[in-house]
This record gives C-alpha cells, structure tokens and sequence, in this order.
C-alpha cells in the first residue's frame, strides 16, 4: 500500500493539472472577454469629403453608417440594425441630397464580429427586404484583435474583401491597428441583380448597356482589445462603363474622412471594456494549478518521502533479534 504522503503528492498533482487545464479554457466560458458591448453610446460613422465629385458637380459629400442594437441580444450574439447614406450637401431638398441610402439587418457573434445568419438588406429603390449571405467582419472586428489579415464585408460588392494589418497606434489611450482595404473595379451588375446597375446609355453614346463599376480603398482604425472600429478612412469611385470599355457615366467619386474628435468619442467610451476579468481568473488559476503541480511532484520524489513516520528498516529488527 502506498504511504499517505505519497498519495497526497499524487492528489496534489492530479488536482493541479485539472486547474492549469480549467485556467487554459477559462476565457471561452466567461464574459469578461471584450465582446461586443451592448451599451455604447456612440455608434455613429461620419465620414466627408467638402470637395467631391457627383456627377459633373463638385460639391461636399458625407458618407454615414448608425448602428444600432436590437433584439435578440445574448451573451453570445447581437442582432444589429446598420444605416447605411451616402449624400451631397449642395441641395435644399434632403431627398434631392440622396445619393444612396441601405438598412442591413443582421446577427453577429459579439465575441469573433462575423455574421451568423444572412442579412436583410432594405433601399429605396428595392421592396420588400432582400435576404442577402454575407460574410466576414465589418464595424467589429474579432475581440483581441491580431496583427494579421482580416476579411471585412464591403456592402457595395456585398461580399468580403481582405484588409491588411498596416500598422499600431493609440485613440483616447486605447491601443488601435490599422488594416487597408483595397478593392479593385470590379462591374457589380456581374455580382447581383438590382436597378441601379444597369443604365441604357443616350443616343449619343450609342443608346447601348452600360455597368455599374466600384473601386474603393479604405482604412479601418479598430481597437485592439473590443475590435470594435473607431475610425475610418475611405476613397470611392463608381461609375458607368459600356460594353465596349468606355467610362460613360459618373456617379460619385469622393475621398472622406472621420473627424478625430468622432475617433476619440468612439474609442473612449471602450475604457470600462477590458479582457481583465478572464485574464485575472486564468491567470489565479494557472498559478494556483502550477504550484499544486510542483509541490505534489516535490513530496513524491523527495528522499524518504516513501518511509511509513516512526518505522524501523528491515536489517534494523534483525540486528536487534
């Protein structure tokens, strides 16, 4: 029979493995993780350009995303209303203004930012809503954000497109990263069916077809612990060309930017949201686990530690005979 010392050490070891096993599985079963907050009071993207080009005028555009939280809302998932308006400023009227306008309804994981069920996308020129796949990330990046390449869905191609880290920096003594996004042109009438993208050009330009084309690049400043985007950068060009190649129509072309007074206001009200909780829990118990394990191992393999307190060895009681 093994001496209780020995049993204890084995206890102890036993007991400190299951904790250093609980402490490395801990951050994926409690909220303190940084996922998405259902709280915030800013969720506003403003970005201008004073001197954009729509059409033939040169004229200020703004380009605007509101999110907004709806039900149902879990530990798990949120469902998210997202407006989506690019307009002029140069007209009394606001309708006259409108140069596009979107509503996207979706669910996304708080914790990774990707979407878990198709959208319903909602415009002016389309009714009822459209039932649209979707994916990647897109104003939420994945909590503890990494300096790696992203796939963040570009609602105008209605896909994802890769962003590339491309540097660090700080937003209200947040930690951010940077990622750039490059879209190519690409003729979206090839992409999906709707109004806007397909023109029948004038007499004068042959009286033919001619395809909505997008090209964009855009940064995205994310915090790094939410992954929630604070700021945002973005170059736009979309236009009409024929079949045979030519540029025919322009609709808008702009180069607009987020104030840093909206980045700070944005980043800021993330300074209650950290990863401390989980980290703090993983950290005790890996600790605790750890030291279980040493000391366990240390009462099994010291010397003596096997020999029964008060024995006597065999050749001893023999001598003694």
């Amino acid at each position: 029979m093994l001496p209780k010392s020995r049993i204890l050490s084995a206890f102890l070891v036993g007991l400190g493995l299951a904790l250093v096993a609980a402490g490395l599985v801990a951050p994926a079963f409690l909220n303190g993780d940084a996922r998405f907050p259902l709280n915030l009071d800013k969720t506003t993207w403003t970005l201008k350009d004073p001197a954009a080009q729509v059409g033939e005028d040169t004229t200020a555009v703004t380009r605007q995303l509101h999110m907004t939280v709806q039900n149902p809302a879990t530990d798990e998932v949120a469902a998210l209303r997202i407006g989506d308006t690019v307009r002029r400023e140069d007209k009394a009227d606001d309708l006259e203004n409108l140069i596009s306008a979107a509503t996207w309804s979706l669910e996304m994981d708080r914790k990774t930012g990707e979407f878990v069920a198709p959208a319903k996308l909602s415009t002016v020129m389309v009714m009822p809503e459209e039932v649209v796949p979707v994916e990647g990330v897109w104003l939420k990046f994945p909590s503890d954000v990494q300096q790696q390449d992203y796939e963040v869905f570009e609602p105008t191609l209605r896909k994802a497109v890769p962003a590339t880290f491309t540097g660090e920096g700080e937003i209200g003594e947040r930690k951010v990263y940077t990622f750039t996004q490059e879209v190519a042109p690409v003729n979206v009438a090839t992409l999906y069916a709707a109004m806007a993208n397909t023109i029948t050009t004038s007499p004068e330009q042959g009286g033919g077809q001619a395809f909505l084309h997008h090209e964009a690049s855009r940064t995205f400043t994310v915090d790094q612990v939410t992954g929630l985007v604070v700021g945002m950068t973005e170059r736009v060009s979309d236009y009409y060309v024929d079949r045979e190649g030519n540029r025919v129509r322009d609709v808008v072309s702009y180069d607009a930017v987020m104030d840093e007074a909206q980045q700070v206001g944005l980043a800021e009200q993330l300074t209650d949201v950290t990863q401390a909780i989980s980290q703090t829990v993983t950290w005790v118990v890996l600790g605790v686990g750890g030291a279980l394990v040493l000391l366990g191992l240390v009462g099994a393999f010291r010397p003596g530690g096997g020999r029964p307190r008060g024995g006597h060895r065999k050749s001893d009681r023999k001598l003694d005979a």
